[in-house]
């Protein structure tokens, strides 16, 4: 490993925050958005829905990053993590989707899509929003259809823990391979039938859960520098990936589909391991981290800010919807943020904190189930303050 990339993997792994990242959630988020706005205008030409596939690979690179970094102090807390994950989730979901609930079966808006939204409630109520990748057509969405990745992830969240760092035990001489097959089979089930909506997507998680790896330790972090570290390779890699959203088939069950995922994610192992530039330094800005931070609440909410606009007085002129609904939308992210997401992100963490301080046993507690001196200096003994120094790890 030269020093540049000695450097550059010593620096990602210290590193708590990725900035990059929440500037490329912010990308997602703003292609996402985009993608809605009906009204004429130049950005009819961009084709939003791809900013989906970049949120997969970051979850899968996300996820697996923090799952191996706990991996190598303690075994990891599968009750505290999955405690984390629905306080970061659920609240600003389930709030969303009686805030639906209300404006369908009491006001009576959006009556003209009920009988769509009926038919998926069951499954946002039961943690199936995807659901509606099956049912809807382009003239028939459901609302709050949006949700369907979220439904996605939560399989994520909910599967991968356990095979990786419980079943197979960050054993990658098996899971690497196990990854790679899984990802060749969804990327051909169903294709060109509905079903492809909701299986392809995990591909695109397994591009991340790759990259995540691949970055954390040293020997692959070296070789993928040394393939992908230069800035000039990034700012081609990110060129490419946001000139293709101008490419009307890249949506999902198409033949593109994956591999402008995996083009994001070659572009993620470029930004980490090249050394930091105008690319880095872009993606860092605060108005993208500001976006970045409230990027789900952004997500559940636009559409509210969007569906009020579309009933503005035909006096005001098209091209106002784009920067009206973007500002509002921002302005709706951010209370939601600061209301509901954030506090029960806290409050989910302080959960997840005490129940670790309740299973790792005090210094007080260790020293008083140390055995008793007479066995100190026979192998019994020493098995057993073995056993007590892992406890103080944990």
């Amino acid at each position: 490993m030269t020093h540049t990339s000695e450097t550059l993997w010593t620096s990602f792994r210290d590193t708590t925050r990725l900035l990059p990242l929440d500037g490329l959630r912010a990308v997602a988020i703003l292609l996402v958005f985009t993608g809605h706005v009906e009204a004429p205008g130049p950005w009819k030409a961009v084709h939003g829905g791809v900013g989906v596939t970049l949120f997969f690979v970051i979850s899968g690179f996300i996820i697996t990053t923090l799952l191996l970094r706990e991996s190598d102090t303690r075994p990891v807390d599968f009750g505290a993590f999955y405690i984390r994950r629905a306080f970061r989730i659920l609240p600003m979901y389930l709030l969303v989707l009686a805030v639906y609930c209300v404006l369908i079966f009491v006001l009576g808006t959006q009556a003209d899509r009920r009988a769509e939204f009926v038919q998926a409630l069951p499954g946002y109520l039961l943690g199936f929003p995807e659901i509606v990748q099956l049912t809807n057509t382009a003239d028939h969405q459901a609302p709050f259809s949006g949700a369907w990745s979220i439904g996605i992830e939560d399989k994520f969240y909910l599967v991968w823990p356990v095979v990786g760092f419980l079943l197979l035990r960050r054993r990658w001489v098996a899971l690497v391979p196990l990854l790679l097959a899984s990802a060749s089979v969804l990327a051909v089930v169903g294709f060109g039938t509905p079903i492809a909506r909701v299986v392809q997507p995990y591909v695109h998680i397994i591009f991340g859960v790759l990259v995540a790896v691949g970055l954390h330790h040293r020997e692959s972090f070296a070789v993928l520098a040394r393939l992908l570290g230069r800035r000039w390779l990034t700012w081609v890699l990110l060129a490419a990936c946001l000139g293709l959203v101008l490419y009307p088939d890249i949506a999902l069950g198409t033949p593109l589909y994956v591999p402008y995922g995996l083009l994001w994610a070659v572009t993620i192992v470029s930004l980490f391991t090249a050394p930091p530039g105008a690319a880095t330094a872009i993606l860092s800005a605060r108005p993208l981290l500001f976006i970045g931070m409230v990027s789900y609440s952004f997500y559940l909410t636009h559409a509210f800010v969007l569906n009020a606009l579309e009933k503005l007085p035909p006096t005001i002129p098209s091209w106002a919807q784009y920067p009206l609904g973007l500002g509002g939308a921002l302005v709706l992210a951010w209370v939601s943020y600061r209301l509901v997401e954030a506090p029960m992100n806290r409050w989910g963490h302080r959960i997840a904190a005490r129940r670790r301080a309740r299973r790792t046993p005090s210094p007080a507690r260790l020293h008083a189930e140390t055995p008793p001196a007479r066995e100190h200096g026979s192998r019994r003994g020493a098995r057993a303050r073995a056993a007590s120094r892992r406890g103080r790890r944990l």
